[in-house]
């Protein structure tokens, strides 16, 4: 099967795995449809080792489903090794508190992975988000990486994924170098 030339790898972190169900609920409801764009659209999801596992523990009956079709239909991409750009050991050096570290280090992967595929990330952490762009500067983050929530904003969400998913078009982590 021959991808079209705007399908991106985009990283889903486990969060909208879990809430996209079959459920009459605004979030699952927007976390399906956002899913359902990605497979339709034919951007590929990227699972690292440790992204896999996370999702196969919390996954819901839905996701579950859906990533059989995404690998049936070969949409989806495995990072192995797992990424390493030095930004742990960054986080790590962090002038910050350790509740900021903490909750930064909880979701460093999400980067790390969107940093070594196309630069984005389907995530309900708008949180950490804004920690990464309070603090880009100093974890020297080498490109921009778009974060999109599918629960604040569907409709924009699912537009970006049918425009080609490109990283200026919905917020980002700036690149800090």
């Amino acid at each position: 099967m021959r991808l079209p030339t705007t399908s991106r790898r985009i990283v889903v972190d486990t969060n909208v795995a879990r809430a996209a169900s079959e459920s009459v609920h605004p979030v699952s409801d927007a976390c399906r449809r956002v899913l359902e764009t990605m497979m339709s659209e034919q951007h590929r999801v990227v699972l690292s080792a440790t992204q896999f596992r996370e999702w196969q523990k919390h996954q819901s009956g839905y996701s579950k489903n859906w990533l059989a079709r995404m690998k049936a239909k070969n949409l989806w991409h495995v990072l192995a090794p797992e990424p390493d750009s030095g930004l742990t050991g960054r986080t790590h050096a962090l002038d910050c508190t350790d509740k900021v570290r903490v909750e930064m280090l909880k979701d460093l992967h999400l980067l790390e992975n969107a940093l070594a595929t196309d630069h984005a990330v389907v995530s309900q952490e708008t949180n950490v988000l804004a920690l990464f762009i309070a603090h880009a500067q100093p974890l020297q983050i080498p490109r921009p990486v778009a974060w999109v929530n599918p629960a604040e904003n569907p409709v924009v969400c699912i537009a970006w994924l049918e425009k080609g998913a490109a990283v200026g078009a919905v917020p980002f982590v700036p690149a800090g170098i």
